[in-house]
């Protein structure tokens, strides 16, 4: 199934705006609230999901193209995910309006955790393939 690089991007970008969309729609079900102020229809879970799928996309358009590299990037993918659940929720239960500062912040610190579990997953993806 994810034979080629340019799927494994792709669908990394596609998992990425399910993941936050996703999210929003089923917190907002659970906790009666939104992470960004006026719901779905904010940019900022679009920008929240491309900056959080790049490093993902770039693992799998720059990695090598064997079984090792999905693996790892499949694996990072999904332990981004949970990550991203579990502090996404807690944000909605603080119940506070984000701020322009806090937008900001949450725009920064969820891509970085991205970039570093991706960068770490094709590092060790890498190493085992040498081992």
């Amino acid at each position: 199934m994810l034979k080629s690089k340019g799927v494994l991007a792709a669908g990394s970008v596609a998992g990425a705006f399910i993941l936050v969309y996703g999210t929003a729609v089923l917190f907002r079900l659970v906790a009666g609230g939104y992470l960004f102020e006026g719901g779905l229809a904010n940019l900022n879970y679009a920008l929240l999901a491309i900056l959080c799928a790049v490093p993902f996309a770039l693992v799998a358009l720059f990695g090598r193209n064997d079984s090792v590299t999905r693996g790892a990037v499949a694996g990072g993918a999904l332990l981004f995910s949970v990550i991203f659940i579990l502090v996404h929720f807690v944000l909605v239960l603080s119940a506070e309006a984000m701020d322009g500062a806090g937008i900001v912040r949450t725009m920064v610190v969820f891509p970085a955790s991205a970039l570093l579990l991706a960068g770490t997953v094709y590092l060790s993806a890498g190493r085992k393939k040498a081992a």
